[in-house]
């Protein structure tokens, strides 16, 4: 990566944050931007109506066209992109230094003047719903789906696919979008990161200049809800006769991402479910019960879940699910070696150096950092957080975590 300055940070008058950073000699200038709140804003019988709106935000605005801005975008060899997940909207862009002030001018644009044209919205649905179509017809993403109802209750937004099901998507029309975008897009809940070769000033002048007059009528927090564990585990199985593998995901509720725990959490997370875990090593290289197995703590501003995903020969399935809460017993009760928590500990801190390496790595760490109140020095600091774990502390978290007869179990395949 090349050598950056520090960050510089400003709040608009109307709460927006935004971060520039310059790092010397990139070629591009790249953004990352995230509007908190999700799926928070939208009802059970909406599903899918943040997703779909994000995707066709950048399908008109009030002074271009769809065509026209696809247009603008390729003549200079831009990328934008918006997207949406359970907790905000997320915003990608990357542009030449050049014509980095007509992108943010066009990215504003789209930003508080989307028109949703009808014909777009009804293409981006068409495109959706197939997604999804071909999305159910696969075990790991059927199964995990699946999970997520049985982990959390039908009015938490993590119940439900942020990109809803076939049915609630064909269901929606451009009303919907509209009245969800009144509610999802708030200056005060944005943050958005630039990095590149510029002076922050120069990155943050746009910025200044286009946005601070945005205000909107939608909430200026967005509160996510807690959530309980279930008094017992639930299993389900969905069946698809037609395929030859099974995939079941296992788990229930984790921390939020500024809990207290989090680190020590993410420690043993790591140990279960990294690919040379307890996981891994147990139940696919000595037991030869599955063909992939991981686990993960899915972490953010709700209580994300600890998760472990197994695909499996079918007649496995009972005995893959029962390998894997022994292992979730075993580190509830037994402390990990020493190696496996400086393993860990090794394995988190490398793969937070290496999501740096790009431009957009960058502007993405920025927002995470501002995100969760880490400091925009988080990333030299991060081995801090970790380096008074031990393994002591990793066993205490597992038994406070872990669950193991409250677990939420998905199956999915033949």
């Amino acid at each position: 990566m090349a050598q950056g300055t520090e960050p510089m940070r400003v709040v608009l008058p109307n709460g927006c944050v935004v971060i520039a950073q310059q790092l010397k000699g990139s070629p591009l200038i790249s953004l990352h931007g995230f509007v908190t709140g999700g799926t928070l804003w939208e009802a059970p019988e909406k599903a899918g109506s943040v997703s779909l709106m994000a995707q066709t935000l950048r399908r008109g605005t009030e002074k271009r066209s769809a065509w026209e801005i696809d247009e603008f975008l390729e003549s200079c060899g831009a990328e934008l992109r918006f997207s949406a997940s359970h907790e905000g909207v997320t915003m990608q862009m990357s542009c030449l230094p050049d014509d980095y002030t007509e992108c943010v001018a066009l990215l504003t644009e789209i930003l508080r003047q989307p028109t949703f044209p009808e014909e777009e919205v009804e293409k981006q649905k068409v495109r959706v719903v197939n997604a999804l179509r071909d999305a159910l017809t696969r075990p790991e993403e059927v199964s995990y789906r699946r999970f997520l109802a049985l982990a959390y209750p039908p009015h938490h937004p993590l119940h439900r696919a942020p990109d809803g099901t076939p049915e609630s998507v064909e269901d929606l029309a451009r009303e919907d979008l509209v009245a969800v975008y009144s509610k999802a897009l708030h200056p005060a809940r944005t943050i958005l990161a630039v990095v590149g070769d510029m002076l922050p000033q120069q990155l943050l002048e746009p910025f200044t200049t286009l946005l601070s007059d945005w205000v909107t009528n939608s909430p200026a927090d967005a509160e996510f809800p807690s959530v309980s564990l279930p008094e017992k585990s639930q299993r389900e199985r969905v069946a698809l006769p037609d395929k030859l593998q099974a995939w079941v995901v296992m788990g229930h509720k984790g921390v939020r991402r500024t809990d207290a725990s989090f680190y020590a959490a993410n420690v043993m997370a790591t140990i279960l479910g990294a690919g040379w875990g307890r996981l891994f090593t147990e139940i696919r290289d000595n037991r030869g019960l599955a063909y992939a197995v991981g686990a993960s703590l899915q972490s953010g501003l709700m209580e994300g879940p600890f998760v472990i995903r197994m695909g499996v020969n079918p007649k496995d399935i009972d005995h893959a699910i029962e390998t894997a809460l022994t292992e979730l017993e075993r580190i509830r009760r037994e402390p990990p070696t020493e190696d496996e928590v400086a393993d860990a500990k090794n394995y988190l801190l490398g793969r937070l150096v290496l999501s740096m390496e790009t431009t957009a790595g960058v502007a993405s760490m920025l927002v995470t950092c501002e995100l969760y109140g880490l400091g925009l020095d988080y990333p030299k600091r991060a081995k801090g957080f970790y380096d008074p774990i031990t393994k002591e502390r990793v066993r205490e978290v597992a038994e406070a975590l872990l669950h193991p007869e409250r677990m939420a179990i998905a199956i999915a395949g033949p």
